[in-house]
């Protein structure tokens, strides 16, 4: 009973962590605020902990306080990341002949409305040289180089937050 006890609690408080994984950290509330400026696992798992446990972020967010904005945009940065790392090449193939399924997957974790999709494909297709050139060679580039191209382009800048 005990062990069963230890372990909801620690998965309880873990699960902030990962609902609030991105590229910048484990987001607003006490933990973070207290964490802020250090770098590293430790840190973020110290912050994500501290928040997860004390359930300040849902009050924070209600509040506005603990440095946290309910009427910010939630962002896929982190999974459009890792999604672009894991699948560069197949990307590459699919932005080549401007169709295929990680094309689509893609598209699906930028939020690309459905009516958007087919002019996507054909517009990473157009803009093949510009993501995925010799100069592009990690998903951080690739990525920025999506969502600069994105922004230039009157239809799909709604897309880059």
């Amino acid at each position: 009973m005990k062990k069963t006890l230890c372990a909801a609690i620690v998965a309880g408080a873990m699960v902030p962590m990962f609902a609030n994984a991105e590229d910048k950290g484990t987001g607003c509330g006490w933990g973070s605020m207290v964490w802020k400026g250090q770098s590293g696992l430790v840190a973020h798992i110290l912050a994500g902990t501290t928040n997860g446990i004390l359930g300040n972020q849902t009050f924070g967010l209600t509040t506005g306080t603990g440095g946290c904005d309910a009427q910010s945009t939630v962002q896929n940065e982190y999974q459009k990341k890792t999604f672009v790392a894991a699948n560069m090449d197949n990307l590459a193939q699919d932005a080549a002949k401007g169709s295929g399924a990680h094309l689509s997957s893609l598209a699906a974790i930028i939020g690309v409305e459905e009516s958007d999709r087919d002019a996507f494909y054909s517009f990473t297709q157009e803009n093949y040289d510009a993501l995925f050139g010799a100069e592009n060679t990690d998903q951080e580039t690739i990525v920025s180089a999506l969502d600069g191209a994105m922004a230039a382009n009157a239809r799909f800048a709604k897309y880059v937050r």
